[in-house]
C-alpha cells in the first residue's frame, strides 16, 4: 500500500489517508467502466491560501460593468507588457491603454494555435507547466493550451458559486463523490481521481457508450457512489437519459455547448434538480452562468462569474458594438499564468448587459449564441460526436477545418492544413470510416479557409440532417 499511495502522491501531493480510500473506491469499484487514464491535481500545500482566497473574492467582489477597462486590468497590462511578445509588438512605448483601447487588436483561437510562444510570459516559471489539447470544436482551431495547476484549481470556487445561487451546496469531502463528468463519445479518456480542492472528494469521468459498459453497470455505479452533481454537454445528458440511469443528482451543470430550453425542462421534470447552464472555455475557464429561471435572477442571461476578468462585445472590427447590439464576446485578463488574455474573442456572440440582479450586480450576457450541439449520423444510422471525430483530425497538421454532412448524409471535409505540410488522406479516409461506414466523404485543401470571415473563424461541424 506505502508504495501505490507514494506512487499516486505524484499525482495528488495532497492526498491523505481519507483521500487515498475514495480514490481506491473509486478506481476499484466492482460496476466502473474501464479506466484509461490517470489525472491528478497536481496541487501543493503553498497553493492553498490563494485558493481559498479566491473563494472569499468571488463572493465578496462581484465583478460590475464600467465604460472602458478598469484600473486592475490596466495595471495588471502594464505589469506584463515588457514580458509578453506579442503585447511588446502591439502595445508599443508610448501607447496609452485608457485612451486608446479600442484600437488594440483583438487576439483569437488562431493565434493560440500557431503562435503560443508569443503570448506565454516571457519570465514565466515553467516547472509546474500543465498543458490541456482542445479539439477545435466550435471554430475548427485545435488547441494546446497551458496553464498552471493552481490556476485550474480556481475554477472549482467558481463552480460552487454557480451551484450555490441555485440553492445546491454539495458536500467536498474524502467521505463523498463530489461530481461525476458525464461524456458520450466512441471515444474519450475516463479516469477517477480525487481534488484537494474539495478536500480529496472523488471525481470520475466515465463515458455513456457501450464500448466503455453496460446501461447496467452504468446505473449501479450511479447509484451506489452517488455524486453530488454531474458535469457533461447536452449530447450527454441525453444519453444519461436515454440510458434510463434513475440516479437523482443534486444538479447537472452543462458545458461545452449550449443548452436547449427543451432539453432543460425535460431533465428538470425527470429527475427534479437544478439544470445549470455554465458558460467556459478551455482557453479562458469560466466566463459566466445562467442563473435560477423561477425567480428573475438571471434566467434570461448568464452572469459574469469571475471578478479578474473583463467582457466586451465586439462589432466585426473590434470596437464595442453599441447598446444592446448583439457582437462577439472577448475576454481580458484571467488567472493563468502562461496565457494572459487580452481582447480575447472567443468566437461567441452575445449582447451585453450592463445591469446585473438584485442579488448578483455582475454584468449579463443575454441571447448567447455559444457553440452549438451537433450530432452526425454514421451510414448505419448511429450517432457520431464531433469529439470523435476530433480525434480523428488531431492526427493531421491543420490549422482549421470544417465539416458539413449533408441531407443525404454525405460528408465534405475542408482543411487548412499547417505551414509547407500535407493532409495524410488514407489516413482520414480509414478514420471516418471507422465512425462513418461508407458514407461518401469529399476532402478539400484550402489554404485560404477562414480568411474571408471576421477574426478567421469558421463553423467546426454543421449537419443539414434532421436534428437529432
Amino acid at each position: 500500500m506505502d508504495a501505490e499511495f507514494a506512487a499516486r502522491q505524484v499525482r495528488n501531493p495532497l492526498l491523505d489517508a481519507a483521500g487515498w480510500q475514495m480514490f481506491r473506491c473509486l478506481h476499484e469499484h466492482p460496476q466502473a467502466p474501464h479506466w484509461n487514464y490517470q489525472v491528478g491535481d497536481r496541487l501543493q500545500a503553498e497553493d492553498l491560501p490563494a485558493l481559498h482566497a479566491y473563494r472569499q473574492r468571488i463572493a465578496r467582489d462581484r465583478p460590475r460593468w464600467q465604460p472602458g477597462p478598469p484600473d486592475w486590468l490596466l495595471t495588471w497590462i502594464e505589469r506584463l507588457r515588457p514580458q509578453v511578445p506579442l503585447w511588446r509588438e502591439r502595445l508599443p512605448a508610448g501607447f496609452d491603454l485608457r485612451r486608446d483601447w479600442v484600437h488594440i487588436p483583438t487576439t483569437c483561437r488562431e493565434d493560440i494555435a500557431s503562435r503560443i510562444e508569443h503570448l506565454v510570459p516571457q519570465d514565466a516559471e515553467l516547472s509546474r507547466l500543465i498543458v490541456y489539447e482542445t479539439n477545435g470544436t466550435s471554430t475548427g482551431h485545435a488547441l494546446d493550451v497551458p496553464n498552471h495547476p493552481a490556476a485550474v484549481a480556481l475554477n472549482h470556487p467558481l463552480l460552487e458559486f454557480a451551484l450555490a445561487r441555485h440553492g445546491v451546496r454539495p458536500q467536498f469531502d474524502a467521505q463523498h463523490v463530489a461530481c461525476v463528468n458525464v461524456g458520450a463519445e466512441a471515444r474519450t479518456v475516463t479516469f477517477a481521481t480525487v481534488f484537494a480542492a474539495w478536500n480529496n472528494a472523488g471525481f470520475a469521468k466515465i463515458n455513456l457508450h457501450e464500448a466503455s459498459w453496460t446501461r447496467d453497470q452504468a446505473s449501479r455505479f450511479f447509484a451506489e457512489v452517488q455524486p453530488e452533481f454531474l458535469t457533461g454537454d447536452p449530447v450527454a445528458f441525453a444519453a444519461y437519459a436515454d440510458w434510463a440511469i434513475d440516479y437523482q443528482p443534486k444538479a447537472f451543470v452543462s458545458t461545452a455547448t449550449c443548452l436547449s430550453e427543451k432539453l432543460r425542462q425535460e431533465l428538470h421534470a425527470r429527475y427534479g434538480c437544478p439544470v445549470i447552464d455554465f458558460y467556459s472555455t478551455t482557453e479562458t475557464g469560466p466566463i459566466a452562468y445562467a442563473g435560477p429561471a423561477d425567480d428573475g435572477l438571471g434566467g434570461d442571461g448568464f452572469s459574469q462569474l469571475p471578478p479578474d476578468l473583463y467582457l466586451e462585445v465586439l462589432d466585426p472590427d473590434g470596437d464595442p458594438a453599441p447598446t444592446g447590439e448583439l457582437g462577439e464576446i472577448s475576454v481580458s485578463g484571467g488567472r493563468n499564468p502562461y496565457l494572459p488574455l487580452l481582447r480575447y474573442r472567443t468566437g461567441d456572440y452575445a449582447r451585453l448587459e450592463p445591469a446585473g440582479n438584485p442579488d448578483d450586480p455582475a454584468p449579463r450576457l443575454l441571447d448567447l449564441h455559444a457553440r452549438q450541439p451537433v450530432l452526425f449520423r454514421a451510414l448505419s444510422g448511429a450517432p457520431v460526436h464531433p469529439l470523435d471525430i476530433a480525434y480523428v483530425l488531431r492526427t493531421q497538421a491543420w490549422v482549421q477545418h470544417e465539416l458539413l454532412q449533408r441531407p443525404d448524409g454525405s460528408l465534405r471535409l475542408t482543411i487548412r492544413p499547417g505551414l509547407a505540410t500535407r493532409i495524410d488522406r488514407p489516413t482520414l479516409y480509414a478514420g471516418f470510416e471507422a465512425l462513418f461506414g461508407k458514407q461518401p466523404l469529399e476532402i478539400i485543401e484550402d489554404p485560404e479557409l477562414g480568411g474571408d470571415r471576421p477574426g478567421g473563424k469558421v463553423l467546426a461541424y454543421r449537419s443539414e440532417m434532421s436534428p437529432v
